[in-house]
């Protein structure tokens, strides 16, 4: 109880699930409802070719893109608070690494004993012609 009264813990994921559901339901709903009226419409003569054509068009529509769009727009907000929990959980991280009572002396130290790169003898730099080490061009010359 005291990670959802400190916003701890996100309830916001379930609720857009739950919205999303809901919301599905009722796009499908009202493009069936719509479909079954304009056929009832067209068959009882009360509404126009032209119009019942129009109206099956929207709920194809409906059905798909409505549907289809109420996902995405859904799946963004779930998208939000997901990279917010994982912030969350790449701050927790950062606070229990920097709370194991390391000093910035220590870190230091650490980082001294770490072997350093060398360069090998071996390995010249390309010289010119008065003994002077010219940095290569993009172009070779």
């Amino acid at each position: 109880m005291a990670g959802y009264f400190s916003f701890h813990k996100m309830i916001a994921t379930p609720f857009i699930k739950t919205v999303y559901f809901f919301g599905f339901i009722a796009l499908t709903v009202a493009g069936i409802g719509l479909a079954v009226w304009s056929g009832v419409g067209l068959r009882s003569g009360t509404l126009p070719t032209r119009m019942a054509v129009n109206y099956i068009a929207i709920v194809a529509g409906i059905l798909i893109v409505g549907n289809l769009a109420w996902r995405v727009i859904c799946e963004t907000w779930i998208l939000l608070f997901n990279i917010h929990a994982l912030l969350a959980s790449i701050d927790r991280g950062v606070k229990h690494n920097s709370s194991l009572g390391e000093t910035d002396t220590q870190r230091e130290v650490k980082h001294e004993k770490l072997p350093r790169e060398t360069k090998s003898p071996g390995i010249q730099p390309e010289k010119s012609r008065y003994d002077v080490a010219r940095p290569a061009s993009v172009l070779g010359l």
